[in-house]
């Protein structure tokens, strides 16, 4: 099925499934690191942002649980960062590459591209305990996977849900509006963080009816895209800026960041205008609308 809720099942039952699958997906990946860890590091911080998704949709139900379930995936998702936000500088540089395909950009590209790629080398040279801190994690991941039987979430589905849904859109709403009034790059991702996790709760419950949600997903991807974008470009400036013996010396650096200041600007002009849709309902209208979706769908009125 998924990382979806099934018709029928309980709520306790669809989270420990769900759980079950993207731990699993991630043990697999761990399994496989020897061929490319890279990827299998991008992979398992992907099911751990899901995973945090899904006991974010169900907090309230979860009690004092939530809490350090929220904390030990978030750490240890971080402590995959390094490697991968080495390799993100590369994509988003391959991105600008794209949007100014001038052959006047080029040799600026080329240049920084041998910085970046020195950069995320030097990292992986560095990091030596790289396989053993894999193989450590994939055995606590055994052991996560053992304990999710035990998940038990309390209370009426679709009071659960309707009460979280309801907190992190009012949550996005009153960081978007911040963000008109002040559009710097740490609200924007303030925004991102409550736009994702709106992304993953529509899809934990998109069968609930599925043309409706399916179409408010694609937009919400969108979204994600785009302030995605925005915060690599957030973090290579910043880069740029802080690891001054690596970038600084280059005779291109002011035109390099002018270029990133313009893909940004697009991209934080086009971001807003997709979230002023994505949040136009008040928080309460917006739960109360998913809160009868799902009752409807669970009672059979759905197809």
């Amino acid at each position: 099925m998924g990382y979806q809720f099934k018709q029928q099942e309980s709520i306790t039952t669809g989270v420990q499934r769900i759980a079950g699958e993207q731990l699993s997906q991630a043990i697999l990946e761990l399994k496989q690191s020897e061929q490319n860890p890279h990827r299998a590091i991008h992979e398992v911080r992907k099911q751990f942002k899901k995973l945090r998704g899904l006991i974010r949709l169900v907090r309230s139900g979860l009690g004092s649980e939530y809490s350090r379930l929220n904390v030990w995936y978030r750490d240890a998702g971080r402590g995959l960062s390094r490697v991968r936000d080495a390799e993100s500088m590369l994509e988003s540089l391959q991105k600008l590459r794209e949007r100014f395909p001038d052959s006047t950009c080029e040799e600026l590209f080329l240049e920084f591209e041998n910085k970046f790629v020195t950069r995320k080398q030097k990292i992986v040279d560095e990091w030596i305990d790289l396989e053993f801190d894999l193989s450590k994690l994939s055995d606590q991941l055994k052991d996560a996977y053992e304990a999710i039987e035990a998940w038990k979430i309390k209370g009426k589905a679709e009071q659960v849900l309707s009460r979280s849904l309801k907190q992190n859109y009012q949550h996005g709403v009153e960081a978007l509006k911040k963000l008109h009034q002040n559009p710097d790059g740490k609200l924007f991702h303030d925004c991102r963080k409550h736009s994702k996790y709106l992304l993953y709760h529509m899809k934990l419950i998109s069968e609930s009816w599925k043309p409706i949600l399916s179409a408010y997903i694609v937009e919400l991807d969108q979204l994600n895209d785009l302030l995605g974008d925005d915060h690599d470009l957030t973090v290579m400036t910043q880069l740029i800026k802080s690891e001054t013996e690596t970038f600084q010396s280059s005779a291109n650096v002011n035109r390099f960041q002018a270029l990133i200041c313009q893909q940004r600007l697009e991209f934080q002009s086009a971001a807003l205008k997709l979230a002023d849709r994505i949040y136009a309902e008040k928080p309460k209208t917006f739960a109360r609308r998913m809160r009868v979706y799902w009752t409807l769908w669970r009672d059979g009125h759905s197809d």
